[in-house]
């Protein structure tokens, strides 16, 4: 059987293919994992509601709020997970990946720090409001409060955590 020869410029192209392919699944499992994170956390500040199987019910309150805390997190991730992919190269810097990585969970914490003082602000001023027994009833307007205040925190600090990153990405590169 005869092998085939690629040219230097194929091989050029078939590496940045599969650099393309990691920068994909590596987006996908950062997402996911923030995504996995950010809700396990949300469980944990909603007790008294299961989640899922409210949503399963079709309790429209719970699943407003759920994606408004998903898209939050997706917010205060993304330029991680950029980040990340950005970096995803053939001839990728070891120490530049590991401090991408370490951003992103440094990045993850912020975002679900953001959301956990969002809920806690919201509760602070709603004194007389059980808002997670709202959710649990079904309170589309409670849902809907709840998930315009994450959203406005996590779009407000967006830019004060991306000027932390920028000075923190100098101090990294300092350091190699």
């Amino acid at each position: 059987m005869k092998s085939v020869q690629l040219s230097p410029m194929a091989q050029e192209i078939a590496v940045q293919l599969l650099a393309d392919v990691l920068k994909g699944l590596s987006a996908m499992v950062l997402t996911a994992g923030g995504l996995y994170t950010g809700i396990g956390v949300l469980d944990r500040l909603t007790a008294g509601i299961e989640e899922w199987k409210e949503i399963q019910k079709g309790n429209l309150a719970v699943g407003l709020f759920y994606a408004a805390v998903m898209l939050s997190l997706v917010l205060l991730i993304g330029p991680r997970v950029q980040e990340f992919m950005i970096l995803v190269q053939p001839n990728a810097s070891l120490p530049l990946l590991a401090f991408a990585f370490v951003n992103y969970l440094v990045g993850l914490a912020a975002a679900i720090a953001v959301i956990y003082f969002s809920i806690h602000l919201l509760n602070y001023l709603t004194t007389d409001l059980d808002e997670t027994a709202a959710l649990k009833k079904g309170n589309v307007a409670v849902s809907l409060i709840m998930s315009v205040v994450v959203l406005a925190m996590a779009s407000a600090t967006s830019l004060a955590i991306e000027a932390f990153f920028i000075t923190l990405k100098s101090l990294e590169l300092s350091l190699l």
